[in-house]
């Protein structure tokens, strides 16, 4: 970790051969032996998936003498419409990062210090189990005391999952309720699914904050920008790329969609332009519904959003006189304190124009089976349950509520978490309150974690696991992020041998595995069976063909799409208790929540302060991509962004240094950006930024971390992290 950028890319062919340098002679980490290996390969192609982001896209990488110079996009795959967007360009860099992690590291000095040891994998290993035996028998045995972590980054997540299930904890964490649990909380309570959108197909589109045109390249985001008789509404309070490409951008004030989505049915049943015929058959609650919006006017809403009645009016009448029109779900949903409730009301607005299971509408989405990967669980007769399972009512287990369940952790209620297992989540960076993380991390014996890279996590940790790079590995058959209308199977596979000494995910997990036993005494790696070349043919193996296809071209696909209609003629039920739409939930009823979404006016963040909003950038991936040099350079560093007007009566100017200070003690300084695209009441920068790492020299102490200024509430229905609830006061340094 000593060599410089600038003495690596001077020394090393490697590190050019994305810029089209064949030559491996002057790459300082690779054999002699393996150079003369890796020259006689001359050229090849490898189809794999990307891994920069969700959307898993399939690409066809060109190897030039065992070096990687490119990333092509695969023409034939469906999802990506013959593009790959330059961040997954950008992911041929990662193998030869000189700041990627190259073997196993034990902290010899104090967390965040920067003092490491070089370790084998099997003194990794024992450290890891030394320290975790010893806490799990100061705690009577119980296995709940260590917490795993993990984010779906990779298709060996599940292999982590099968680890925690057979050491014996429930504490298990994912990224989903910093991200879309309340949309799927929300959807699922109306129509009994979080669904895809026939985007391609829907001819006037609602957006709620989902900035499309800066996410990912998926078919949502092309089919809608595509064609420009499309009309779409934008309703955000920044001047997104999304925005710039809308047919019309409203900056609503944040925390009001629900007002919006109100004042529509309002408008939509009062002047009788509902689809009567298809609520009447396929709706629950409708009679209750109607005299429950009487009340939400569009002269009442515009006071809430700040939209013109006017504007809300017309919207709601050519929304519902369109077919076909949607009021898109959006994916990242970590809102304010209604959410889930203000995504009950916005898929209530898409069911009373009848675009369910509709051509142009919400898609129930399919996926193409694959056959499980079964193991046999441990049992345990000292089981807990889970840490915050009283916080949350509707808390999937896998997911756990980050925001709970930390501040449980912390206060050792109702027992004491000792560890952390962490993999691939960047926790100090995405989770918001930094300080109160490293408290967190304060009070743990034993950080174990798994990464590519030393994130601010991984600095922090106690062990790094260093996991071979998505280009350097092999992934089984997954689904995940590329599952809708159009279902397809991706595949990763090596375009380069492992250039360090890491491990795969599986390798990780069941080496670690042979270190821990069960109540039986059984080790656990006896749970874990064949390995991932087995697990990858078994996967696809009632597909004949499509381990052939998949290696050949990286995915699979047997050519059906999701079927439009099979729940409005009762082929397939809709997933609610009631077995129809549910306007009214008798079940959030029964659960002491509003049985109708119920508006709840945002509190008044009072004079000269700011609400701290998030979202999507263009050029970066969440905290992932800033360090990524064929990115950073677009933007080495963030700033705030500070509405013109504001920002004068402040005499602030763009390029001054500001400080920002939230209501729990949290405080940045970071560079002023002034401009008209964000409203007056609000603040933003981009995440991915402010690293606490030395690890990550691009990003170390470059502008500020989201992390840091984010207060830490959540939702109680769906555990959703609340990313718009932090009120910031801003002064100029």
């Amino acid at each position: 970790m000593s060599i410089t950028r600038r003495k690596f890319l001077k020394g090393s062919a490697a590190g050019l051969g994305c810029l089209g340098i064949s030559s491996v002679t002057g790459f300082r980490y690779v054999s002699k032996a393996h150079a003369e290996e890796l020259a006689a390969q001359k050229v090849k192609y490898v189809a794999s998936s990307c891994a920069i982001c969700t959307n898993k896209c399939v690409f066809r990488g060109q190897v030039v003498n065992g070096v990687i110079k490119r990333l092509e996009p695969q023409p034939e795959f469906a999802k990506g419409r013959g593009m790959m967007c330059a961040r997954g360009n950008a992911g041929a860099w990662t193998p030869y990062d000189p700041d990627r992690v190259k073997y196993p590291m034990i902290r010899t000095g104090k967390r965040g210090e920067g003092k490491w040891k070089k370790a084998t994998w099997e003194e990794a290993y024992a450290y890891i189990a030394e320290k975790t035996n010893k806490v799990v028998e100061e705690e009577g045995g119980h296995r709940s005391c260590i917490g795993f972590v993990s984010s779906e980054g990779t298709y060996h997540e599940h292999y982590w999952n099968q680890f925690r299930a057979v050491f014996g904890s429930p504490n298990s964490l994912r990224h989903p309720t910093l991200c879309l649990s309340s949309v799927i909380r929300g959807f699922m309570a109306v129509i009994g699914t979080y669904p895809s959108v026939d985007v391609i197909n829907s001819p006037f589109i609602i957006l709620a904050g989902a900035d499309r045109a800066e996410s990912i390249f998926t078919p949502d985001t092309m089919d809608m920008f595509s064609d420009r008789s499309k009309k779409i509404i934008c309703l955000d309070p920044r001047f997104t790329k999304t925005a710039a490409k809308s047919t019309k951008w409203y900056p609503i004030k944040p925390g009001t969609d629900m007002a919006f989505a109100l004042a529509m049915m309002n408008v939509i049943i009062g002047e009788g332009l509902h689809d009567k015929a298809y609520v009447d058959k396929y709706a629950h609650g409708f009679e209750q519904l109607t005299k429950h919006v009487k009340q939400y006017t569009p002269e009442w809403a515009a006071q809430e959003t700040e939209i013109p009645a006017q504007d809300i009016r017309e919207i709601a009448r050519e929304f519902a006189g369109t077919p076909g029109a949607v009021f898109y779900p959006g994916r990242r949903s970590s809102w304010q304190g209604n959410d889930v409730e203000t995504r009950r009301a916005i898929a209530m607005v898409n069911v009373i124009v009848g675009n369910f299971d509709r051509k142009g509408g919400l898609i129930p989405s399919v996926a193409i089976p694959t056959a499980n990967y079964f193991y046999e669980p441990a049992w345990y007769t000292n089981s807990r349950p889970r840490l915050e399972e009283a916080d949350v009512t509707f808390l999937n287990p896998r997911d756990g509520s980050w925001i709970p369940w930390r501040d449980r952790a912390i206060k050792g209620d109702p027992y004491a978490i000792r560890g952390l297992y962490i993999y691939k989540q960047n926790v100090v960076a995405s989770l918001p309150n930094r300080n109160k993380t490293m408290e967190l991390f304060d009070k743990m014996d034993i950080i174990v974690c798994v990464d590519t890279f030393m994130s601010d996590t991984a600095w922090h940790a106690d062990v790094v696991l260093p996991e071979t790079s998505y280009l350097e590995r092999l992934d089984p058959p997954n689904g995940y992020g590329v599952n809708g209308i159009e279902p397809t199977l991706t595949i990763r596979q090596p375009l380069i041998k492992p250039m360090f000494d890491t491990r795969s995910g599986f390798e990780i997990v069941t080496g670690l595995a042979r270190y821990f036993e069960d109540e039986d005494g059984f080790t656990l790696d006896e749970y874990f069976e064949g390995d991932v070349e087995s697990h990858t043919r078994d996967a696809v193996a009632d597909y004949p063909g499509a381990l052939e296809m998949m290696k050949e071209k990286g995915f699979f696909t047997d050519g059906r799409t999701a079927p439009i209609g099979d729940y409005l003629s009762g082929k397939k039920a809709i997933n609610t208790p009631t077995k129809k739409l549910e306007l009214y939930s008798d079940d959030f009823k029964n659960r002491g929540f509003d049985p109708m979404p119920t508006y709840k006016k945002p509190a008044d963040i009072g004079a000269n302060k700011f609400r701290f909003v998030v979202g999507r950038h263009a050029i970066h991936t969440q905290s992932m991509t800033a360090a990524f040099p064929e990115l950073n350079w677009h933007m080495p560093e963030n700033t705030v962004w500070i509405n013109a007007a504001k920002a004068k009566s402040m005499g602030i100017k763009s390029g001054d240094m500001v400080q920002l200070k939230n209501r729990t003690g949290g405080d940045v300084q970071i560079k002023a950006q002034v401009t008209e695209g964000i409203r007056p009441d609000c603040v933003y920068y981009a995440n991915g930024y402010g690293s606490l790492s030395k690890g990550q020299p691009l990003v170390y102490g470059k502008g500020a971390s989201q992390a840091q200024i984010l207060e830490a509430h959540f939702e109680p229905i769906s555990g959703n992290a609340l990313m718009h609830e932090t009120i910031v006061e801003i002064r100029k340094v």
